[in-house]
């Protein structure tokens, strides 16, 4: 793992803004961060570099280039604010699920924990429960995961019904096991929060894994680990922090903010896939979370999460340790 002086990291931040300013909204760009450059398909550890994700790798030439998804205004610079540019290639989704393979994780659960399905009733499709929370005002026990999970429709209210499974997993009002509460998109954070009921104890553990131990802030070269409804345990390491992404939410386009890239420890291994929304990424080291999971890619592999400490902030909840 890197330890990043905090010179170099204000300067990083002041070239993101930089970067998020001029190409964020570029059709061929999904998610703009720092971290280590990438060579071959393999990261160079410790050649950090602003990070600029494009949907699709356009050769340089004089003239404007279609792509896929739009039209790119033209070549990304060699450098911004003094840092090199790489610019990985990934084509970055939401990773809620609607079509369930038979798992485990897909059951009805008792005592509920992290890595199992969860979903807001009128959804029909299901993601993953990150782990328990408490409310920092009134010591409400409740389940964190992410918007388009809990929420995932821009007329939900709270008090909304939360399913365990979730409906994709075949859940019913008899699965009812927490009503929604607040979410944190307005703060640019993909993530909500639901009361539990007490129809089923939710307790501090992981799916396959040992229970959380605290919170912590993700570095490049950092191993990881989560445990997910769909792709179960597996394991990565974070190769870019402090991005912002842009993604679709129910036809709009919202930026995401505070966003890591975590690509696979073992060359053609597997990280997440759709299904895993909602996972608890955590320092394997500390067992301390760093991160929720909302999205990622296939080709190539790589998730990506959110970091976890603005989320508990501005949803003033704390993990139940």
């Amino acid at each position: 793992m890197m330890n990043i002086d905090q010179k170099t990291l204000a300067h990083a931040r002041q070239a993101l803004r930089e970067a998020v300013r001029g190409w964020i909204y570029d059709p061929n760009v999904r998610m703009i961060d720092f971290g280590w450059r990438e060579r071959g398909g393999k990261l160079v550890e410790n050649e950090l570099c602003i990070r600029v994700h494009v949907v699709e790798k356009i050769a340089p030439g004089p003239m404007l280039e279609a792509t896929n998804e739009g039209v790119t205004r033209g070549l990304i610079p060699e450098t911004i604010g003094g840092f090199p540019v790489d610019v990985p290639q990934g084509a970055y989704r939401l990773h809620q699920q609607w079509r369930p393979p038979a798992l485990p994780r897909a059951r009805r659960t008792a005592p509920m924990q992290g890595g199992i399905s969860i979903a807001n009733a009128r959804l029909r499709g299901y993601g993953t429960l990150g782990g328990a929370v408490i409310d920092r005002e009134t010591g409400a026990q409740m389940i964190l995961s992410n918007w388009h999970v809990l929420v995932g429709l821009w007329h939900a209210r709270p008090g909304w019904p939360i399913y365990q499974p979730g409906w994709g997993d075949g859940g019913t009002d008899a699965d009812t096991v927490a009503k929604l509460s607040r979410d944190a998109m307005a703060s640019s954070l993909d993530a909500a929060v639901a009361e539990i009921t007490g129809a089923r104890p939710l307790i501090n553990a992981q799916f396959d894994l040992a229970p959380v131990e605290g919170v912590g802030w993700a570095e490049p070269g950092m191993a990881v680990v989560k445990s997910g409804r769909a792709s179960g345990v597996t394991y990565g390491r974070v190769a870019g922090v402090e991005g912002t992404a842009r993604m679709n939410y129910s036809g709009v386009n919202r930026l995401i903010r505070n966003v890591m890239t975590i690509d696979p420890r073992v060359e053609f291994s597997q990280v997440s896939t759709g299904g895993d929304s909602g996972s608890f990424w955590i320092h394997e080291e500390t067992m301390n979370v760093v991160g929720l999971h909302f999205a990622g890619s296939d080709n190539p592999e790589r998730a990506l999460a959110i970091d976890i400490q603005p989320i508990l902030d501005v949803l003033k909840v704390d993990i139940s340790v």
